[in-house]
């Protein structure tokens, strides 16, 4: 089963953010080729990471330092951060 891949307005935000961090690094495509490569790992196994906090599962990029946090309703996969595993909040 294919699951639908809907990123909130806030993840996107966080990735664009991230985007613009690894440009000025001169890396910006490897990212997004790392984060479209977990995106299409969630869309066909979403269930395989185990539920974390009120319901958030959590994918680990492979390259960078990044993790995905989503929700699974149904069909879709609802992506609400992308973060930056060394950020401190």
């Amino acid at each position: 089963m294919i699951y639908k891949i809907l990123i909130s307005s806030e993840a996107f935000r966080e990735i664009e953010l991230a985007e613009c961090f690894f440009k000025s690094k001169g890396i910006e495509q490897e990212f997004l080729k790392d984060l479209n490569t977990q995106f299409l790992f969630l869309e066909k196994m979403p269930l395989s990471r185990q539920i974390r906090y009120k319901g958030i599962r959590i994918h680990l990029l492979e390259i960078y330092n990044y993790s995905i946090h989503y929700i699974v309703n149904k069909n879709d996969v609802m992506v609400l951060h992308v973060l930056n595993q060394s950020q401190d909040f």
